[in-house]
């Protein structure tokens, strides 16, 4: 839900000047909207200092608010479209990724993929069944629980890519192509995680 013009009523930082919580005013229904900016990563259960998360969080202060992270308080009053979700809100639009249950178990679906996305970790296909978007994806990444971060496993990223052009017949470089391309899912489940598993396309797809 996109709500327009709120209009900012309060800024308030957290006791270590990192975090900030910004309080936009919903005049036509008579309620608040926070949105939260943090500059520290949330990592094994406790929020610590991440110098990239920081970078990235004064960026966005002058992107819409054209001011640093420590003078937001002078943009008190400025109106912003706000986006807003069950859990939280957003100065920008965010895709949100439905996870599979145990009532979708054995769903076979037609639909058309609508995103690929391939990083250091994992390539994504991104679909929407119902309304909902949902994603099947090729994992080459390991979580380290100790580091709390992943990290690649290129010999799997070999094999992972290799099953990738295998089954879509084109090589992950050239992955765009297959944006709008029609597939099948089957939703089905490993121990107590429910996934979405595309079938292999046939020959002249």
């Amino acid at each position: 839900m996109l709500l327009k013009e709120l209009e900012l009523l309060t800024v308030e930082y957290d006791e270590l000047g990192k975090a900030v919580v910004l309080t936009f005013l919903d005049k036509d229904k008579g309620q608040v909207r926070d949105v939260k900016l943090n500059k520290r990563a949330y990592k094994d259960g406790k929020f610590v200092d991440d110098p990239e998360k920081s970078k990235q969080v004064d960026e966005w202060c002058q992107t819409y608010f054209s001011t640093d992270f420590e003078h937001l308080t002078d943009c008190i009053g400025v109106k912003k479209d706000i986006y807003c979700y069950p859990k939280f809100n957003s100065l920008w639009e965010v895709e949100q990724v439905s996870k599979f249950t145990k009532d979708d178990k054995g769903e076979i679906f037609s639909t058309e993929i609508e995103k690929i996305i391939v990083d250091d970790f994992f390539i994504k296909i991104r679909y929407k069944w119902n309304g909902n978007t949902y994603e099947s994806k090729q994992t080459f990444g390991k979580y380290i629980p100790e580091m709390g971060t992943y990290l690649n496993n290129p010999n799997k990223e070999l094999q992972e890519r290799e099953k990738f052009a295998e089954k879509y017949g084109v090589p992950v470089e050239e992955s765009a192509q297959l944006i709008g391309k029609t597939i099948m899912v089957e939703v089905k489940q490993a121990f107590q995680a429910y996934y979405g598993e595309i079938k292999k396309p046939p020959k002249n797809w």
